[in-house]
């Protein structure tokens, strides 16, 4: 084995069990806070911080991308004095706009006193104490910015660890803030402030560890290098991928503020919990691809095609079993899980619980494919599609939201996906690698008619049989079925890979077991 495959395994490994773990602090974290903050806030005024939280999202992207793109750079330039004006350049721009912007935010609530109704219907006894609180945790969002570039150095320079650590800090944090908040019976201006400043401070620590292990990147102001990015060039690729994260920021964090407007915050409460169920999942589905795309970039560097078709592929199918999985698993268990979690109030519905399903298995396997996209820089292309899929999610949740309520704007959702994801990127892919990397479209092709057929019998489950121990045997032997199933389709390469692994972890199990014995 050479010491390259090593180091990638190591790289791997690390980043997988950091994004794990991160993953599961969040899941933890939303066990805890969710039934807590819908106690002691109730439905109304929880629903407004979800509606604060999706436009906070928004305010996050006021880098123009200039984060991502410091990291895609890093990735693709192994020379410590190009890091470094990377990041002089990355931290200069993101203080300038982090100023410039909270400027416009003082100056635009002075000029629009009813600004507050971008929130939606609320209540006008709560109007005043929303504004409040979406304003403190704005100012401390933006000041932040600039500290956003230190978690996307680490993922550049192949630590994406580390990143992932400083993003379960602020969960933590945010846990803390909630907690906090309850004890000295706060309100929502209090969670807004403990919130803005918890992630203020991880930002400031994540910065204060890069330039502490990595003094080859501290910022040189006078240095001067040849054939380093420009700061054109940094902020030109940079707003492809606002572009991109405005689309995906449409379709993850737009339905709470359409909820708002035409139910009312109230209504935004099951929706975003029930959202939250199925994002926890996706998030432990995509948790490895994330590690990939500084890996994809440094291998392309090294025009490692080999590597990148046969990563690209496996890691695509050990996506999508267990996308299917949350679909099937959400639509049967979900309203159980929900009501155990949260009361069953906090249920979205069977609608909800379908299309966010779907979406969640269109999006492990657009997972692989954005991954390798951005590590290859994406295009105006991909820029223009990932747009449109966000436009027409839109559309149809505006479309929707009044016919059918929250279980039409979680099918704007699902539609748009299916409608872009599951062809664009696996072509765009082939013809940015001049058709060096390819999907295997027959294995997921399969995959595919195995989660419709377990989709359709989860509906019948649900509806059709009565609920108790009856619905909970026949959804344990669907998901049964639906495994065996996914095995017999799943590539050779990856079955022998899959059996090599659990032998390995078998193994060393046993071997820790005698010897503790």
């Amino acid at each position: 084995m050479t010491s390259q495959t090593q180091n990638r395994k190591r790289t791997f490994l690390l980043s997988g069990i950091a994004n794990y773990g991160a993953i599961i602090v969040s899941v933890i974290v939303g066990v805890i806070s969710v039934p807590i903050g819908l106690h002691y806030f109730g439905p109304v005024l929880y629903g407004i911080w979800f509606v604060i939280s999706s436009i906070l999202a928004y305010l996050r992207i006021s880098d123009f991308g200039v984060s991502l793109s410091t990291l895609t750079l890093m990735a693709q330039t192994p020379e410590s004095s190009h890091h470094r004006i990377i990041l002089r350049r990355s931290i200069g721009m993101l203080l300038g706009i982090s100023i410039v912007f909270i400027g416009l935010v003082l100056v635009a609530v002075q000029l629009f006193p009813g600004w507050v109704g971008i929130l939606g219907k609320v209540p006008p006894n709560l109007q005043g104490e929303a504004a409040t609180a979406a304003l403190a945790i704005g100012i401390l969002v933006l000041l932040r910015l600039p500290t956003t570039v230190f978690s996307a150095a680490f993922s550049g320079l192949q630590q994406v660890y580390w990143n992932r650590i400083y993003g379960a800090l602020s969960s933590i944090t945010a846990l803390g803030a909630l907690l906090t908040t309850v004890l000295i019976g706060g309100n929502l201006v209090t969670l807004a402030i403990f919130t803005g400043l918890g992630g203020l401070l991880v930002g400031i620590a994540s910065g204060v560890h890069l330039f502490l292990a990595h003094p080859q990147v501290r910022p040189r102001f006078t240095e001067r290098v040849t054939g380093a990015p420009t700061a054109s060039f940094l902020f030109t690729s940079g707003i492809r991928f606002l572009a991109l994260q405005i689309a995906v920021l449409i379709i993850l964090n737009t339905d709470n503020i359409i909820i708002s407007h035409y139910l009312g915050p109230g209504e935004v409460t099951p929706y975003a919990i029930t959202f939250k169920l199925f994002q926890m999942g996706l998030m432990m589905v995509t948790a490895t691809i994330i590690a990939l795309w500084p890996m994809y970039g440094q291998a392309l560097e090294r025009s490692d095609w080999e590597w990148i078709q046969r990563t690209y592929n496996r890691s695509m199918f050990s996506q999508i079993i267990p996308g299917g999985l949350i679909w099937i698993g959400g639509i049967i268990f979900s309203q159980a899980i929900i009501t155990l979690w949260a009361g069953p109030t906090a249920y979205g519905g069977l609608l909800v619980a379908f299309a966010l399903g779907g979406h969640v298995y269109i999006s492990s396997f657009g997972g692989s494919n954005v991954s390798l996209v951005n590590g290859l820089n994406p295009t105006n292309i991909v820029v223009i599609f990932g747009l449109t899929e966000a436009a027409v999610n839109l559309g149809i949740s505006l479309a929707l939201v009044e016919p059918l309520g929250i279980g039409g704007v979680a099918l704007g959702t699902f539609v748009a996906s299916l409608m872009v994801n599951t062809w664009f990127h696996p072509l765009y892919i082939r013809y940015r690698t001049s058709k060096r990397v390819n999907l295997e479209v027959k294995p997921v092709l399969m995959h595919l008619k195995v989660v419709i057929l377990c989709v359709a019998l989860a509906l019948i489950v649900v509806l059709y049989l009565p609920r108790g121990w009856i619905q909970f045997i026949s959804g344990i032997t669907v998901i049964a079925l639906y495994l065996a199933l996914s095995w017999r389709v799943m590539p050779n390469d990856l079955q022998n890979l899959t059996r090599d692994i659990l032998i390995k972890l078998h193994a060393r199990v046993r071997t820790k077991i005698e010897s503790s014995t």
